[in-house]
């Protein structure tokens, strides 16, 4: 069976195989050019998976579009998330949604998010991105149709390097315990993770004997052939007493030349763009589809840009509005260069490598976090670098063994998954123990953009404030995140380096006073073409109050945001105020926030993340040691008790409020009732 009618039984279509290998091939072309419109993605697991994604919801399962919670449906749970374009063209195939609309990948509000969200489109059974989750929500699910006593069937898809997760080998073991012969997972072994081939990154062989010894029923077959792949579906429905795992064998990047096989496609787009040799007409005379004229594929990617330019559109209408523009770089007093955090912490895990005590492991993203930095100019560094692979609870603990015996580890991952997924670990072996582990705390906030809620770290700060021994900084830019990543290194005990992925304004300098544990004072001077230098900087122990109107506490990239919301209502309304960089929140500098309270009784807190994570820390600060003598009005901008979503970064800051002219109407507002007759 596969589509059917909920109501009578009756199929609605059905595919020869013939018909399938042709709407694979559509669908790998959508793909490409969904993936060049949204100007990145995971080309090459989404093309490796397409045709079991063309067989899976084409042919095999049972399901009804037109009734998408059918209570009978058969069950697919896409654990691999980043592959999620595969699951929206083999949705739009089926008929869930119309086909062209998948072109709007990665935009905003467009439901096709860079990671699945099953709150956004029908046909969805997961909102999935953090790995390794997936086949123990699919085993749940079996779990229930026995209880129930149910006939529906359950898949979930998993990617090879996916299976460096030890919830996996956890789940494996409790699905055979279960003898879950409902359940089968599909392994998309195409042999590629991010940082190499498999078999170097974490061995996975003998894969298939690792699957039976847990008491899986196993098949082999090649993923591309759709004939194998209905077959094996075909025999897992027929096994008894025990769970079925199909380990297809794929090629990464299958169909476009200059992806397959290729580790760098992994997650970006075609580098040419629309023509060239790595482009995306390249790929479609690969393909080889000959419905993709050039006026289709022209009408295709101006639906995604009329899309986009809605979408900037009200954006744009939205934003709070001054006298004149106020972005930055669009005058000659708000020019700033723009630099990617995460250089900073390259540049410094690069020169700690001298150090014979410093280690490094790798969790399969160490270019995109820049840990690979530390060996990149010094080969002779890899025997101090260890890949451990998908794998952070692994990760932390192996760090920790290091650590016992005297070297200074670094480890890193996303900020969600390395400080999430294995607080525990963090917790009870780290910081109880005390352990030297440095946490490289990478891609935090909204900064990851376009890959949506599963990778944007918003509730970090909180979760790892309250850890006992845990020291946290969370620098304004790359230059402050190469102070930070070299202080925290010669500090006893754990540390974590909380930075950005993309690029952010530079707002200090080589020279600008840096001191681990205290707070900077920021002060608009003066208009000057360089907007860093119009402000004046110094460590708080060094400032003396100038009577201001009122304090911006802000962390991270909203340092420069604070900046220009200062520059904002000293020109708009003659206001005066002060800005802590609070650079390092764990030793907060009390003293500095304090004073700030006292001096200028308006105080407003300005993170990337969930409001109060950081805000409710300075206002922990202020009622334990105010004394009240005048009183405090207090407010906190952040994002507001929501998951993030599929955006660019700017636009993600705007979209929750997190901008410089948000700050300076909040600002605005909050005087005004400070210095109003009525209290």
């Amino acid at each position: 069976m596969s589509i059917i009618d909920s109501k009578t039984g009756k199929i609605k279509k059905d595919y020869s195989i013939e018909q399938l290998i042709e709407k694979a091939r559509e669908m790998r072309a959508y793909n490409m050019i969904a993936i060049t419109a949204a100007g990145s993605g995971h080309t090459g697991g989404t093309l490796s998976i397409m045709d079991i994604a063309a067989a899976l919801y084409l042919k095999k399962i049972r399901h009804d579009p037109e009734n998408p919670t059918w209570e009978d449906r058969d069950r697919v749970f896409w654990s691999v998330g980043h592959k999620a374009p595969a699951l929206y063209l083999a949705l739009a195939e089926a008929g869930y949604f119309p086909l062209d609309d998948t072109v709007k990948l990665r935009k905003l509000w467009s439901g096709f998010e860079g990671h699945p969200n099953r709150l956004k489109l029908p046909g969805i059974e997961l909102s999935s991105g953090s790995l390794g989750q997936g086949l123990g929500v699919a085993i749940g699910c079996a779990l229930n149709a026995k209880l129930e006593q149910k006939d529906y069937r359950v898949y979930t898809i998993l990617g090879d390097g996916e299976l460096d997760e030890g919830s996996v080998w956890e789940a494996m073991m409790c699905a055979s315990h279960y003898k879950l012969a409902n359940l089968t997972a599909m392994v998309d072994r195409n042999d590629l993770q991010i940082d190499g081939p498999t078999e170097e990154v974490m061995r996975l062989e003998p894969l298939v004997d690792k699957w039976q010894a847990f008491g899986w029923h196993t098949i082999e077959i090649d993923g591309h052939d759709m004939s194998q792949i209905l077959s094996a579906l075909d025999e897992a429905e027929k096994v008894k007493g025990q769970p079925t795992v199909i380990i297809a064998h794929t090629l990464k990047g299958k169909g476009v030349s200059f992806a397959e096989g290729v580790v760098a496609y992994h997650g970006i787009a075609p580098k040419d763009g629309r023509s060239g040799k790595e482009s995306l007409d390249r790929a479609l005379k690969d393909i080889g589809d000959p419905q993709f004229t050039q006026e289709k594929v022209d009408h295709l990617l101006k639906i995604a840009s009329d899309y986009q330019k809605e979408v900037d559109q009200k954006i744009e209408d939205s934003l709070p509005k001054f006298s004149r523009n106020y972005c930055w770089n669009s005058s000659p007093s708000l020019q700033v260069q723009m630099d990617a955090t995460r250089n900073g912490f390259g540049r410094a895990i690069e020169e700690l490598g001298k150090d014979e005590k410093v280690v490094a492991l790798g969790a399969d993203i160490t270019s995109s976090i820049r840990m690979d930095k530390f060996y990149a100019s010094h080969p002779e560094r890899k025997n101090r670098f260890f890949e451990i692979g998908i794998a952070e609870a692994n990760m932390t603990l192996v760090a920790s063994g290091l650590a016992k015996e005297g070297k200074i580890p670094f480890i890193g991952s996303y900020g969600v998954f390395i400080t999430g997924r294995n607080w525990d670990q963090l917790r009870t072996t780290v910081c109880y123990n005390n352990y030297n582990v440095k946490i490289a705390d990478a891609h935090a906030g909204i900064s990851v953009g376009a890959d949506g809620a599963t990778h944007q770290a918003l509730e970090d700060i909180s979760n790892l404030y309250y850890l006992p021994n845990l020291h946290i900084t969370v620098p304004a830019d790359s230059i402050e995140t190469e102070k930070a990543t070299k202080a925290v290194t010669y500090i006893q005990g754990p540390a974590v380096i909380r930075y950005a992925r993309e690029a952010t304004p530079l707002v200090t300098t080589s020279d600008t006073p840096y001191q681990f544990g205290l707070a900077n004072v920021i002060r608009y001077r003066t208009k000057k073409k360089n907007f860093m230098e119009a402000f004046q900087t110094k460590l708080s122990s060094d400032y003396t109050s100038e009577g201001e109107d009122l304090t911006l506490i802000a962390c991270g990239p909203m340092v420069a945001e604070a900046m220009r919301a200062a520059y904002i209502l000293k020109e708009e309304y003659g206001l005066e105020v002060r800005i802590l960089n609070i650079h390092t929140i764990k030793p907060i500098d009390k003293k500095a926030i304090l004073k700030a309270a006292e001096d200028t009784n308006l105080i407003i807190s300005i993170e990337e993340h969930q409001v109060g994570g950081f805000g409710n820390i300075i206002a922990g600060v202020i009622a334990q040691n105010k004394k009240y003598s005048t009183p405090l009005l207090m407010d906190m901008i952040g994002v507001e008790d929501r998951f993030g979503e599929s955006g660019s970064p700017w636009e993600l800051t705007k979209v929750f409020g997190l901008t410089a002219e948000h700050i300076a109407k909040r600002a605005k507002g909050l005087y005004e009732r400070k210095n109003s007759k009525v209290r």
